[in-house]
């Protein structure tokens, strides 16, 4: 009767706790405009196919150069001059015109079968000005940008040269800095992070060979059908995106990092769901079901300091995968190991990690 009563408790504090991320991430998908309205929806496939158009138009029709404004790296874009002195984006050599295929990532719920009715295969189109040098996020990590942003007029309808956080699924509203639109974020892994920072005299801080590039967006991953101050609806979209800095999360805060519960690898981190009730495993504080939470089962077992036997050091925890090198600061704990299963096995490459497995809390 304890462990069936455990269980409901433990199930409606993970219903709880999903709900607080499906809140969050809902309203960190809307743009922050009071006067924001809807336009009646049109078919996604034939919107995207006028979209599409008017960006290769766009492409064929002008040209860009690399230009440095108060010390960032943007673009201008012109029309292409009738007497051949210039060369379009779209034959541009310089900055060579790239694309990708991606659905949107956005979604009704953050739960498993929350997926968005947009089956649309959309075309990104983008221009790398600079790679950089550091790190390449995923779609789940905490990224910090500075951006410009225009509409195929080339009118801007927003900028910022002040560098914010911004994670997806938003896991605060402090974190939601800017609500990134679906091609907004599915273009971020196309860059790398600075590889450091300067702190200038005046206190502000220059980061050194941010990732930069330009990205031409169909309004289906943008703000589609939603008219909002300077966008009106079906607008295709154009960004400059500067990534400074990326930061890998802990979305469910249960000592797993989010980028290692995408367990079959595919770069999708909805449809890992170890113990099918519906919650991805990287929102999920309770894995495999067990009535254990995920951050209590890769808690190690308690060590005593040789020198004072009867003192026991603080509580430590299993790393998922381990660490390169032991960590001399706590000599007593072997971190070149990561998570073992239920037997206490850290080096069986398929070894099914403890916090995934059930079985460990049979009586």
């Amino acid at each position: 009767m304890r462990v069936l009563k455990k269980q409901t408790i433990m199930n409606k504090f993970k219903f709880y706790f999903i709900l607080l991320f499906i809140s969050v991430s809902l309203f960190s998908c809307k743009k922050d405009d009071d006067d924001a309205t809807i336009a009646p929806p049109k078919d996604r496939a034939e919107q995207y196919q006028l979209d599409i158009d008017s960006i290769e138009g766009y492409l064929k029709t002008h040209y860009v150069e690399k230009v440095v404004v108060n010390g960032l790296v943007d673009v201008v874009i012109k029309d292409l001059p009738k007497d051949g002195s210039k060369v379009s984006i779209w034959e541009n050599t310089e900055f060579p015109l790239k694309s990708k295929i991606v659905r949107t990532d956005a979604r009704k719920t953050n739960l498993v079968d929350g997926v968005s009715d947009d089956v649309v295969d959309y075309k990104l189109y983008y221009l790398i000005l600079n790679e950089g040098a550091g790190k390449r996020p995923t779609t789940i990590d905490s990224t910090f940008v500075t951006y410009r942003g225009w509409k195929l007029d080339n009118v801007d309808f927003d900028k910022t040269d002040i560098p914010g956080w911004s994670t997806y699924p938003a896991m605060s509203e402090a974190e939601s800095f800017i609500s990134y639109i679906p091609g907004f974020r599915l273009f971020l892994p196309e860059l790398k992070s600075a590889d450091g920072n300067t702190v200038n005299p005046d206190g502000t801080v220059s980061f050194n060979n941010s990732g930069v590039g330009v990205v031409f967006i169909p309004s289906g991953l943008g703000y589609y059908n939603s008219v909002t101050t300077g966008i009106p609806a079906y607008s295709p979209l154009v960004f400059t995106i500067r990534l400074n800095a990326v930061r890998e999360r802990d979305h469910d805060r249960d000592g797993i990092f989010s980028i290692n519960e995408d367990l079959n690898h595919d770069g999708n981190y909805y449809n890992d769901d170890t113990d099918g009730d519906n919650t991805p495993d990287f929102l999920d504080i309770d894995d495999d079901g067990d009535s254990h939470t995920t951050k209590s089962e890769l808690k190690r077992p308690v060590v005593y300091d040789p020198a004072n036997p009867t003192v026991p050091l603080p509580t430590s925890y299993y790393r998922y995968d381990g660490a390169a090198t032991d960590d001399p600061s706590t000599p007593f704990i072997d971190e070149t190991k990561g998570v073992p299963n239920c037997g206490i096995d850290f080096t069986s490459p398929t070894r099914l990690r403890r916090y995934l497995d059930p079985s460990c809390y049979k009586e």
